[in-house]
């Protein structure tokens, strides 16, 4: 039986997906991509790479979340999707779930992995490049030096939160920060740190500046992060 494989497509830009990820899925027959459900709107942020790269002839199913702090529907959702993945590979399919960004960081296919382990379905990782390490590289800044300290918060509440991490670290990455954008805002631009914000990275609509002024009245995606460095 052929291995199941959890690829990492990269932070947006196609030519940033490995040489590896992309041998894997032409290799596939069939290709499990994610996508969100908001406000009745299906949207998958990782298709237009498959149709980037011509993978349109695969059988090419896509699993839709509902952005919601309710996990009933997403857990349903990743239950059915193993259902098929486990069918298929029992019909000698090879196949392949992608994720964006990371295959191991905040990614959807952690939980479809959990669940394949549980099967006893043989699976194997394919990295992909953080949307972190594109954010840096497009601002031209390094992430850590020497024996600095790096930290990865998500949904980060307060400034107050954020100063007790520098006590710590010296750069933070902040991750999933539309949630509480607003909340933090003010008190964010008070501070004397340096800030690297970056939203859609890789993609078209690619957006990065070092002046939180400048995104006062912005509309913050999901997909977007702020460097804070001391």
């Amino acid at each position: 039986m052929h291995k199941i494989y959890g690829v990492a497509l990269g932070p947006g830009d196609p030519e940033l997906m490995t040489l590896k990820a992309l041998r894997i899925l032409k290799e596939s027959d069939v290709i499990f991509y994610p996508g969100s459900i908001n406000k009745g709107i299906k949207k998958s942020y990782v298709y237009p790479l498959l149709q980037h790269h011509q993978l349109e002839d695969k059988d090419l199913i896509g699993f839709y979340l509902e952005m919601s702090t309710d996990r009933t529907q997403v857990n349903q959702i990743y239950k059915d999707t193993v259902a098929q993945i486990k069918t298929l590979h029992e019909q000698g399919k090879k196949i392949s779930i992608v994720c964006e960004g990371d295959i191991s960081l905040y990614a959807s296919f952690s939980y479809i992995l959990a669940q394949l382990q549980e099967e006893a379905l043989p699976v194997s990782l394919i990295p992909g490049i953080n949307s972190f390490s594109l954010g840096s590289a497009q601002h031209q800044i390094s992430l850590s030096l020497w024996n600095e300290k790096l930290a990865i918060l998500p949904r980060v509440s307060s400034v107050a939160e954020i100063q007790t991490h520098f006590d710590t670290f010296d750069t933070l990455i902040l991750m999933k920060i539309r949630t509480r954008w607003k909340k933090m805002y003010e008190e964010l631009k008070q501070q004397q740190w340096n800030f690297y914000y970056c939203e859609r990275l890789g993609t078209t609509e690619e957006y990065i500046t070092t002046d939180l002024h400048e995104i006062a009245e912005r509309e913050i995606p999901y997909f977007s992060l702020l460097i804070i460095k001391k």
